[in-house]
């Protein structure tokens, strides 16, 4: 009879040395004879498939009590005994032997009847074994494959991939391997793999810590079993890597980990990975084929008796996973090349309204520093008003993108406005510069007319004492002009008003000089005097209503963006960041529970940079502590949220932007 299972037979000590009980001769297969005492003394080889145990009747209860390790066949010839025993039905229980009277002829036919059985048994066992196996491959295969379809996080994609091809073929380890380009390497058209090197991506192992920073390069990867595998274009299953040949002109590169890590590598299945347009792109590498996906491979030894190599079914399986697997990545990788372009985009455009505005650049990046800061921090408190607060990353990403294009809009307003320093544009300024020089001239003019008349009209003695009088006149007429100048041009700065200064500045309006086209003209127009009489700042009113339109223009602009579903929120985040909780804000007089909340974050990141930014020419930095102070009375007044900026004090989180050290 042939076999190839291997078995142990467990025959109590008191038969030893009978001739009936012996081992048939002519069994072509590997027999281990063991003898034991009693029930409780038996050592089960875990190392065979299967066990014969010749048992007494009345021990058999003891025998069905102990734990039998799941991936062994074991069956039972019990021993009839004087006094007899009903023995419940068992499907261990293979056959009863009197030994008192049964024959040598009796006892052969028995013994190779009951490994024919157990034989029978481990073939329906190791069937159905591998059909729960296949139903637990296509289960991981569907799992994989809408894994694979959603996860865009390249990272996270490698690792994944190797995890689950793990568990696909219950391998206690997997590598995953790219194919990069050598610098510098020419091409080689017989060698597709001359000017290129594989790099490992991931590694990982069931019964050893790998450390992560574990890199491997092969820079000849021709002779690798990977490098073969992307060349022969299909699957390499080795069963036991340490045999190869040196004719093969194949390597294995894992001796150095395996004396690293303890470990023993035997079985080894090797799967290239191809893209859409069947480039190689990589390998996925699994080792050391187990019977159970969790099993702990301890000790050499244990691998050496154990390990299985993998069948044709893994290597099919396989070759699906790597197909959406390099699929998968390339997707991943066109994500993320995508992301980097529309990030590009976002940095393009933050820097477009920078350089509309210089004065104001780097707010944009700062904004979103604090906002994003701001609402990590509410994510990760677990008590108090923002326990249930969590962002998922899509979130994040929106707080993010709205935070850098909140001043977007600011394209659409009149650059003029945005860089406007004082509170009479340049032309404006230099207008009322001219008007007073004309005054005065007009004032020295009609002044030396009289003179003339003096000298011309009266003696030499009169005229001298009518200059000497005028002279003293027109001297406090001049004064007084540039007293008024000089008024305008510090009401000119975007500073607070000076108490009193709106009356001075409608006086200096009242005031009327003949132009010289005959027209009596005042010396400031309305316009003028409305513009320097703004009681803090440079902005009136019309110009304030210009920058205020940015908010909307940055929705109008950001709302043609076709955001994809997990950033669609963008336009109307940014579009809330000037609302104020109790409706006094702009542009739609939103309260606070129209106001998202990642908008509210920014608006208090916002106030605190316009408030403490250090590179705008027209006003001085303020200290931290003034700015938060100031936000404090924003706060009080329901302007902003009290909750957010207790978070944003206490964590101190407006230390994250400080002004830049010089050197």
């Amino acid at each position: 009879m042939k076999s190839p299972f291997s078995c142990q037979i467990l025959i109590p000590e008191k038969l030893r040395g009978n001739p009936h009980f012996q081992i048939p001769d002519g069994i072509e297969r590997e027999l281990k004879l063991e003898y034991y005492k009693d029930t409780s003394s038996m050592i089960l080889d875990t190392f065979q498939d299967i066990q014969l145990v010749l048992i007494q009747e009345e021990e058999f209860e003891g025998w069905s009590h102990l734990e039998i390790p799941p991936r062994l066949t074991s069956g039972v010839i019990l021993l009839e005994s004087e006094t007899g025993k009903m023995i419940p039905g068992s499907d261990d229980v293979l056959a009863w032997v009197d030994p008192r009277t049964i024959s040598k002829r009796r006892w052969n036919y028995l013994f190779l009847q009951s490994l024919s059985r157990l034989d029978k048994k481990l073939e329906m066992s190791l069937m159905q074994s591998r059909v729960k196996r296949r139903e637990q491959q296509m289960k991981e295969m569907n799992e994989i494959g809408l894994l694979l379809s959603s996860e865009k996080d390249l990272k996270k994609l490698l690792h994944l991939v190797v995890s689950k091809s793990m568990r696909l073929a219950c391998a206690d380890g997997g590598t995953l391997y790219m194919l990069e380009p050598i610098q510098d390497k020419p091409s080689d058209p017989d060698n597709f793999l001359a000017n290129k090197e594989l790099k490992l991506q991931v590694a990982i192992m069931k019964s050893r810590k790998v450390s992560p920073e574990h890199e491997i390069t092969i820079s000849n990867p021709s002779s690798s079993i990977l490098g073969q595998s992307i060349l022969q274009q299909k699957s390499i299953n080795i069963e036991d890597v340490y045999q190869i040949q040196p004719e093969s002109g194949v390597q294995w590169h894992g001796q150095e980990f395996d004396t690293l890590y303890d470990y023993r590598t035997k079985s080894v299945l090797t799967v290239p990975m191809f893209n859409h347009r069947y480039e190689a792109v990589g390998a996925i590498q699994l080792v050391n084929c187990k019977e159970e996906v969790d099993q702990m491979l301890e000790s050499k030894e244990m691998i050496e008796d154990t390990v299985q190599p993998f069948d044709e079914s893994d290597a099919k399986a396989m070759e699906s996973v790597a197909s959406q697997a390099a699929v998968a990545l390339e997707n991943a990788e066109l994500f993320d090349s995508i992301q980097i372009l529309f990030d590009g985009f976002i940095n393009a455009s933050v820097k477009a309204i920078e350089s509309r505005d210089p004065t104001t650049s780097g707010h944009s990046s700062r904004v979103a520093t604090l906002t994003i800061a701001l609402a990590e921090a509410a994510h990760q408190l677990e008590s108090g008003p923002f326990g249930s607060l969590s962002f998922t990353q899509d979130q994040m990403n929106e707080i993010r993108y709205a935070s850098l294009l909140h001043d977007f809009g600011k394209i659409g307003v009149q650059e003029r406005v945005l860089v406007k320093s004082k509170k009479l544009y340049p032309e404006e300024e230099h207008a009322v510069m001219d008007r007073f020089r004309m005054i005065r001239q007009g004032i020295e003019l009609e002044m030396t007319k009289k003179q003339l008349e003096w000298f011309i009209e009266q003696s030499k003695e009169e005229a001298l004492v009518k200059y000497g009088n005028q002279s003293e006149a027109l001297k406090e007429k001049l004064d007084e002009l540039d007293d008024a100048l000089k008024f305008i041009i510090k009401a000119n700065e975007p500073t607070v008003l000076a108490q009193g200064g709106f009356e001075r500045l409608q006086e200096i309006g009242r005031k009327m000089f003949q132009h010289p086209s005959g027209i009596a003209s005042p010396y400031l127009n309305s316009y003028e005097v409305g513009s320097l009489s703004v009681p803090k700042g440079s902005l009136n009113e019309k110009d304030r209503q210009e920058i205020e339109s940015h908010v909307t223009h940055t929705f109008n602009f950001l709302n043609i963006i076709p955001w994809s579903d997990e950033l669609v929120n963008v336009p109307y985040i940014a579009y809330a960041h000037h609302e104020k909780l109790d409706g006094s804000g702009y542009p739609r007089k939103l309260k606070t529970h129209q106001i998202p909340v990642q908008a509210k974050m920014m608006t208090i990141a916002d106030i605190y940079d316009a408030l403490t930014a250090w590179d705008r020419p027209y006003k001085k930095s303020m200290p931290a502590e003034r700015a938060l102070n100031i936000l404090g009375f924003e706060a009080k007044d329901k302007h902003v949220d009290q909750d957010l900026l207790d978070l944003f004090i206490n964590a101190k989180l407006y230390q994250l932007v400080s002004r830049p050290q010089t050197n």
